[in-house]
């Protein structure tokens, strides 16, 4: 079972050595199980890495992300069409009806906005916002036509991180009216495209194209489906990342706090009613997306909750 995400910040060759993946900085050398790895980071320049380790990575299902100047990521290598029956499981995910997808979106949103609600409850216990978003997450329509969710966010961003924030994805740069959210909005980002990464490496392991999505359907975008699923995500992101912020001395992406930010993943979360790791539900999720559509089922699918407490678990 794959339950570590390394990330590499100093000037690394990477290789394979006996079905590890071998690390050697300087005159040390660090190894790690590659059946034990989902994604490995790359977060500097001056790292070298060998083709057999790319190719192991790719039989083994691990996700390699990349990040730019700014430390952020911004790119993934992941398996090509791993999965026995590709070809059966990419014509059931096509024939998918819209009606089916509406439905499915219905869902997907009503968790979202359900987890914003749960989230600013063990906030602010007391913000009349709760109730606001408990009332959206009740009248999601099918392919919620009403847009519950633009205006569950327009309620929510600004009761958890201020009347004055305003999100900033890595294609909306920052404005003088925004500039004093951008480290939040930063560290947003940095988990966000992290947990995607390992949504979509969960996607094509089990043959499902990323491409093809419910509600998202950019041209441009590579990712669509793994962009549906990680919404009822993000409202646990934003929980955790709150937290950094209240303990961090200094906000930015250092290397500790990225460190933290991947973290993440080993921390956990509620899903089909049992605690596991975030990492581990999103396999769960995907699995009961493939009994949904081979079922023509929506009512099949498994998406995370919240739980009481922020907390890690002790699998190492």
């Amino acid at each position: 079972m794959t339950f570590r995400c390394v990330m590499i910040s100093q000037p690394s060759y990477l290789q394979v050595a006996k079905s590890q993946l071998q690390i050697t900085q300087d005159n040390e050398k660090y190894t790690v199980p590659l059946q034990d790895i989902a994604c490995i980071v790359i977060n500097h320049y001056s790292i070298t890495l060998s083709a057999t380790l790319l190719s192991e990575c790719a039989e083994n299902n691990i996700v390699m992300i990349t990040c730019d100047k700014t430390h952020l990521p911004n790119g993934i290598f992941h398996s090509y069409l791993p999965h026995s029956r590709q070809n059966l499981v990419l014509k059931t995910q096509i024939q998918l009806t819209q009606p089916f997808k509406k439905r499915l979106w219905q869902t997907i949103v009503e968790q979202k906005i359900t987890n914003q609600a749960m989230a600013l409850k063990h906030l602010c216990p007391l913000s009349l916002d709760i109730n606001k978003l408990t009332h959206l997450s009740q009248t999601v329509l099918s392919g919620d036509t009403n847009n519950n969710e633009a205006q569950a966010s327009r309620i929510y961003f600004p009761a958890m991180f201020g009347g004055d924030f305003t999100r900033i994805s890595k294609n909306r740069p920052a404005t003088s009216q925004n500039i004093e959210y951008s480290e939040i909005n930063g560290l947003l980002n940095y988990a966000y495209t992290i947990i995607r990464s390992l949504i979509c490496r969960s996607l094509v392991g089990y043959g499902l194209s990323p491409t093809l999505g419910l509600f998202h359907d950019n041209q441009l975008n590579a990712f669509n489906l793994a962009d549906d699923f990680i919404e009822p995500y993000r409202p646990y992101i934003d929980w955790y990342i709150y937290a950094i912020v209240e303990t961090a001395q200094k906000l930015e992406l250092s290397t500790t706090i990225k460190a933290r930010l991947v973290d993440i993943l080993n921390h956990i979360v509620i899903i089909d009613n049992k605690l596991t790791t975030l990492l581990n539900s999103i396999d769960v999720m995907v699995k009961s997306f493939i009994s949904c559509i081979n079922e023509n089922n929506f009512q099949l699918i498994k998406l995370p909750s919240l739980p009481q407490l922020i907390q890690r678990s002790n699998m190492d």
